[in-house]
């Protein structure tokens, strides 16, 4: 079962470039997550899955049918 939240950016450090995402506490979390990105993103927060794997995945699966799905919700509204 998913989670959907919406969660605010926040600054980290004095760069302008460096934000990151408080994570759901209804997460189970490792010390470190891995993550793949692009408009999407995709994460595992218990850091089980090789972020290699992720990207694979991201560009293979989710990234091809992501944006045709979103294009055509958009029409509908």
């Amino acid at each position: 079962m998913g989670l959907a939240t919406k969660r605010k950016i926040c600054r980290r450090g004095n760069r302008e470039a460096s934000n990151s995402v408080v994570i759901p506490s209804k997460l189970k979390v490792g010390t470190f997550a891995t993550i793949a990105a692009n408009r999407v993103i995709l994460m595992d927060p218990r850091g089980e899955i090789h972020q290699d794997d992720l990207l694979e995945f991201l560009e293979k699966f989710v990234e091809p049918e992501f944006w045709p799905w979103l294009k055509e919700k958009q029409v509908k509204m």
